[in-house]
Parts: structure tokens; sequence; C-alpha cells
């Protein structure tokens, strides 16, 4: 099998250049565990594609017009990218890739400091131009030469160094930060694709609030997600500590997540009050009131999911956990619990750990309900595995044909209904004659 040590031989036979850089560099710096492993060199992309096939390994071609050949290393990918002299439009997309002739120049083209510097992988030098291993030290994300210029190359570098600030912990320089923020409104330019995935990282960053308060604060908030910047400044009552945007960054922050749900449940924290700005009142009392809002929301999350380009599973349990947010079932009501379980579609212990965030801001402590609620529901989950899957033994087309109406959300009114009576025991599971008579009375029929 071929090695990286037959692979870093083969580019010096060659009289080939190769330094490590990206990612992989910065957090060996930092003293982490790193991914992937990637190179620059001056080797063009067919000379890099040859090298890698004429020692067996399997090669990805599919950023090669950028100057990149995916290479299978030790059963991990690398991508090898030929020095980069990029030249841009301002606002447009992608650069257009002109070859460098140096390491020097394809670290000038670089977004910020702490991804501009390189390692020779065969002689170990470290090239360190604009102080990067510095900013790193010091935990600050800095761009490389003047702001202004960078983010108008390429406005993703905004979203970068926002994503980088949640991903690492790290503050913003000055500068740069104004340089963000003096560019914010070119994010426009960039297709959604590439928003959401930077926004996918920001969220799934050890340091969300970092990122989030960053988005905001340099005016990239209203400009990618319009559908959030209301809450910035939407007061609530007496039982709020913030507005709807510190209280969400707040939930963002506190919920509890997993390998497995940390996408999901990160996402559904960000938009399980989306909304309350749109139904905000005032109340008899004088206070704020958000009556529904969690049905609003879960109407306008089905909107955002589709504007984003959500994967449609993903989309569809964030919506379940924002209409089912207010939810507060009796923990000493076994009923309520198994009704509250089965309406979370599988999803209880995520809405739980939300229900648990949104509390986390909260100017009253509701942690005793949560326990109880948790341990209600893990009992039930251990007792009732198969009552929990109840279904309404009529379907929708059933519904249709008996009451002779168009198809609508009232069926799914009667359904829920008739699969409560089932998991509530009222109802056997597959007994069509007596739901159908259920249905009628629900109706306001004598069946």
């Amino acid at each position: 099998m071929t090695s990286r040590a037959d692979f870093l031989a083969a580019f010096a036979t060659g009289g080939h250049e190769l330094w490590v850089v990206g990612g992989a560099l910065r957090d060996e710096f930092l003293g982490r565990g790193h991914g992937d492993e990637d190179f620059a060199t001056d080797a063009r992309p067919d000379e890099v594609e040859a090298i890698a096939l004429g020692l067996g390994l399997h090669v990805n071609v599919v950023g090669k017009r950028f100057g990149t050949i995916g290479v299978n290393l030790d059963g991990r990918w690398s991508e090898v990218t030929t020095f980069r002299g990029e030249s841009y439009a301002d606002g447009t997309r992608w650069p257009d890739v002109t070859f460098g002739s140096s390491i020097r120049e394809d670290l000038a083209r670089r977004d910020f400091t702490v991804n501009a510097f390189a390692r020779n992988a065969v002689t170990g030098e470290v090239l360190d131009l604009y102080g990067g291993a510095a900013d790193l030290r010091a935990g600050v994300i800095r761009a490389v030469g003047e702001p202004v210029e960078r983010f108008r190359e390429d406005p993703l570098r905004i979203l970068r160094g926002v994503r980088f600030a949640s991903q690492l912990g790290f503050e913003v320089e000055t500068g740069t930060r104004a340089g963000m923020r003096a560019t914010s409104e070119l994010l426009a330019t960039l297709s959604q694709e590439r928003v959401t995935s930077e926004l996918d990282k920001l969220l799934q960053g050890a340091h969300p609030r970092r990122g989030l308060e960053l988005l905001e604060g340099v005016g990239a908030l209203a400009v990618i997600l319009p559908e959030i910047a209301p809450m910035v400044g939407c007061e609530q009552n007496r039982f709020h500590r913030f507005d709807v945007w510190g209280h969400t960054v707040a939930t963002v922050e506190a919920i509890a997540t997993d390998a497995e749900s940390l996408r999901v449940r990160r996402w559904a924290a960000l938009v399980h009050d989306l909304g309350k700005p749109g139904v905000r009142h005032v109340k008899a009392n004088g206070e704020w009131g958000f009556y529904r809002h969690e049905t609003a929301g879960a109407e306008q999350a089905e909107a955002l999911m589709s504007r984003l380009r959500m994967a449609r599973r993903d989309a569809l349990v964030i919506q379940l956990l924002v209409r089912r947010h207010m939810d507060r079932p009796d923990p000493a009501d076994r009923r309520q619990v198994r009704r509250f379980m089965s309406r979370c579609e599988g999803h209880w212990a995520d809405l739980v750990a939300l229900k648990r965030a949104d509390n986390a801001s909260h100017t009253y402590d509701d942690n005793v309900y949560h326990d109880a609620l948790d341990e209600a529901c893990q009992r039930a989950a251990a007792e009732d595995e198969a009552a929990l899957r109840a279904e309404s033994p009529l379907t929708g087309d059933d519904l249709v044909t008996m009451f002779e109406r168009e198809p609508g959300p009232w069926i799914r009114v009667i359904k829920q209904q008739l699969s409560a009576m089932v998991l509530d025991g009222d109802l056997a599971p597959g007994d069509r004659e007596a739901a159908a008579a259920a249905a009628n009375r629900l109706m306001g029929r004598d069946g």
C-alpha cells in the first residue's frame, strides 16, 4: 500500500514543492486532533493527478478546474491544490482561478491569518508571513491584508470568519469586524447552498453564542436570515431576561446535544420562537403576550427550512419541535405523558431538551418540572413502547369517503383524536367500526 511518505517522496523526486496547509495544520498548532490533511504545491493539477495515479492512489477530480485534486492517503482524503493567485470581480460568487508560482503568493490570497501559514511537508520548515501562529495563541481572527478588500473578493469569507468564532471561540479583531460590517450586504450575492453550509457549521460549533452574536453584530443576520432578524429588540414579558433574540441565542447555547442530535437540536433552538414577533400583542394586564406563537412559528419554520434547502427529514423534525415546544403535560398523569410522547413522533427526548434550554433564560426555575417530565417519559418509553406507536384505525381516504368532504386540515384533527383514543385505551387498535362511530361523534353526527 502506498503510504504518505511515498507520496511526499514522489513530489520531491519530481522537483515539486509540497506544503501542509489548512485546518489540519491549524488544529495541530492548537494541540487538537485534526482531520484530513491538505496540501499546496507548485505542481499543476494534471501533474498532481499523474503522480497520485502513478502511485496507485484513488483520486477525486471534482475540484480540478479550481486547481484541487483529492487524493486518498492511508485511508483518508487529502486535497492537493496548486498554488493560487486568484482575481475576483466585486460580489461574484466564485473566483477566477489563476495558478501562482510560490507558496508566498498562495498564502497572500488567503482569508485569515490563522489559515495563512504553511509547513513544508518534506523539510518541516514553517512559513508564517502574517502572524497566524501568534493570532492562534491569542485567540484572534484577523483578515490577511486589508479586510474590506478580502471580503469584497469573496463575501463568503465573512461567514467563514463568523463560523471560526463559533468553532474556535476566538474574538474577531476590530478592523476585521469593521470590514465584515462594511461589506455584509454582499452576502446577498452568494448561493444559498454556500450560505446554508456555513450556517450549519456555525450552529454546530463549540461556541454558538459567540458566532450568532457576531452574525448579528456585523449586520449579516438581516441579510442571510431576514426571517429571524425581527427577533432583535423584540421585548418580552417579566418571565424572560432578554428580548426574543437574546433568549434565542441563550437557548441555542444551552440545549444539550450529542453527536447525533447536534444539528437538529441547535436549528430547532434557533427557530423555536420564530413566530413571536409576528403575534406579539398587549394582554389585559399590560404585559406582552405571544398567544399561539408556536403554531405561527412552525409555519414560518417550514418556509425558512425550504428556503435554506434543508434536508427534508431534518426540516420536518425541526418543525415538529417548534410546534410542540409549548406542550406541558402533567408528569403524574400517565395518559398525558403518553399522548405527549406520541405527538413527538419518536422525538420526545429532543423536545424535552428544547424545553429545558428554553427555560434557561427565564426568570423562574422550572427544572423540577422538566426532571419529572423526563423521568415520566423514560418510564413510559420502557413500559409502553408498542402503545406509543398507536395509530388511527381510519385513514384519511376512509374519512373523505365517510363524510363526503374534500381533503383538508380536518382529517389530521380527526386522526389525531382517534390515535389519542387508541393510546388511552378507549379504542382498540384496528377497530374500524368503533373508530367510525367515534369519528361520527367528533364530526357532530349521530353515527
